[in-house]
């Protein structure tokens, strides 16, 4: 231990002269007989000197404090900065939809599809004639237990026990002329054989002379036995867009079908107006651009195959199920019992069934509706529009790649003063920074290469010199020779 650097006032630490030491000898040997008084030790005189990261902290922020507001402010816009980074790629990922509406007026307009069905649906004398008991509509347990399973079947009984296109229509046509439309038929529990008209091209003028103009003719045989109970005998008139294929189980809650009933003798005009609706495909809600597609009828073949899988067996209104027929009394009673049940549930089936992303949904508003004195019972609709104006209701994502870089631009710039030139100087010490080995050792492996190549040709541009300096050379003997 070095004696000079014992601090108690005794000897002058900055001379190194050894006679001091002497001289304070004895001082120091007296005060070594006090107990309270301990020499320090070298490395007890440097601890207040090295009390570490707190105390350097302390002093510098008493030396500069202005730093320090200055770091603080910045460590909270950074956090700002991640936190509006972190939404701007939340939007940008799933955008924001905003609807927008306004009208258009169009040359042409697009004319709905129209589904006419009777009421009632059924020839009551038929099905108790095949049944073998009082049948006035299949949903009735009596039309199935004397039924003949195995004689008549199922496609039979329901095909000649509804009512064909003659026996509905006297004349039906789209400006006059029944060329312009296209009819489908399909066959349902409850309303029987239904009738729908599609316009083959839109309409170029709107008047009551070039709407729908349809003449139905009727039995007058009144059950009341279909799902409206309207307590007489006439029409039930479903207008809809054009794509959708009818289905009695979807089309009262779809929210895009409008229902009329017209009686017998009676003469109506329906005025339609649009609203075409525009979807926008998401992450979170898909929707079908194909012009075939027909969510209702999706809904529809879900809960037939649901029913039909349940009981192991179909009744001949479930199209395109793959089980067979039920050829029994209690299986058929049981389906139809199920189907019922489905039927007048308000409810929504659990269907993997997603949305159009167009639609249309038509509006109509009764011009007139009196008598129509025929001498049969018959019906006289007219359907039209009295203007090209459409409602027209479109989703857009109202976040793009443009608002997506002036905002990151915006924040990064507002808040830590950030242009694009000084990012380029972040990115290249950033690469420098975790790249800078890497390319140290590409930028040698190039010069070595470099100095081999010159190396290797300075060595071949020598050897050439020797070799004609030493041609030379026996040139000259061969001529001192001679």
């Amino acid at each position: 231990m070095n004696t000079s650097c014992i601090t108690c006032g005794l000897c002058n630490c900055s001379s190194g002269d050894p006679s001091k030491y002497m001289a304070a000898f004895p001082k120091i040997l007296a005060l070594s007989h006090d107990r309270n008084w301990y020499p320090a030790t070298s490395l007890e005189f440097h601890f207040p000197h090295a009390m570490g990261y707190w105390s350097e902290t302390r002093a510098w922020l008493f030396r500069d404090p202005a730093k320090l507001i200055r770091y603080l402010v910045l460590f909270a816009c950074c956090i700002v900065v991640i936190v509006q980074l972190y939404e701007c790629f939340s939007k940008l990922y799933n955008p924001p939809i905003s609807t927008h509406s306004y009208y258009s007026l169009n040359e042409t307009i697009e004319m709905p599809a129209v589904t006419i069905c009777r009421e009632p649906p059924y020839k009551e004398e038929v099905l108790t004639r095949l049944s073998g008991g009082g049948c006035p509509h299949p949903k009735y347990a009596t039309c199935w237990m004397n039924y003949p399973f195995g004689e008549i079947s199922l496609e039979e009984f329901f095909e000649n026990s509804t009512h064909n296109m003659g026996d509905t229509f006297v004349f039906y046509g789209l400006n006059e002329d029944p060329n312009n439309v296209e009819m489908n038929t399909s066959l349902h529990f409850y309303m029987g054989r239904c009738y729908t008209l599609r316009p083959k091209e839109p309409a170029k003028r709107v008047s009551k002379a070039v709407g729908y103009s349809l003449m139905l003719e009727h039995s007058m045989t009144a059950t009341s036995t279909s799902d409206v109970d309207t307590g007489a005998v006439g029409w039930h008139v479903f207008i809809h867009d054009k794509k959708e294929n009818f289905t009695e189980v979807n089309m009262k809650g779809s929210g895009r079908v409008e229902y009329v009933f017209v009686g017998v003798n009676e003469e109506i005009e329906i005025k339609l107006q649009t609203q075409y609706f525009s979807n926008v495909q998401t992450r979170e809600e898909a929707c079908s651009n194909d012009e075939n597609y027909s969510d209702l009828k999706c809904g529809e073949q879900c809960i037939w195959q649901d029913l039909s899988d349940n009981m192991q067996c179909s009744g001949p209104w479930m199209h395109d199920i793959a089980n067979e027929p039920c050829n029994d009394s209690v299986s058929m009673r049981k389906l139809i019992s199920d189907y019922k049940d489905v039927y007048e549930n308000e409810d929504d089936f659990d269907c993997d069934c997603i949305q159009p992303c167009q639609s249309r949904i038509y509006t109509t508003f009764i011009q007139n509706r009196k008598a129509f004195k025929q001498p049969e019972p018959r019906t006289q609709i007219y359907i039209y529009y009295t203007t090209k104006l459409i409602s027209m209701i479109e989703e857009r994502p109202s976040y793009d790649t443009t608002q997506f870089i002036a905002d990151v631009g915006g924040s990064l710039g507002f808040l830590l003063g950030l242009s694009v030139l000084g990012l380029i100087g972040i990115l290249e010490h950033m690469t420098l920074f975790f790249c800078g080995g890497f390319i140290k050792r590409m930028q040698q492996k190039e010069q070595d290469k470099l100095a081999a190549s010159s190396e290797d040709g300075q060595s071949q541009t020598s050897d050439e010199t020797i070799d004609i300096a030493i041609a030379y050379k026996k040139k000259e003997k061969k001529e001192t020779k001679y």
